[in-house]
């Protein structure tokens, strides 16, 4: 049974500081759930999970 949890966010006018610096152009991270961390799929950038 797979443990990924995909994030997203409402749109917004102002621009969003959380980018993934993975792609060239501004692009949202996706983040999963792993290890009782967030990490994102493309930059492997972590948080921690907070339920």
């Amino acid at each position: 049974m797979p443990t990924t949890d995909t994030i997203t966010a409402e749109p917004s006018p102002t621009p969003v500081a959380d980018r993934c610096a993975f792609f060239d152009a501004p692009h949202a991270h996706l983040w999963e759930y792993t290890n009782g961390h967030l990490v994102c799929a493309f930059c492997d950038e972590k948080r921690p999970f907070t339920p």
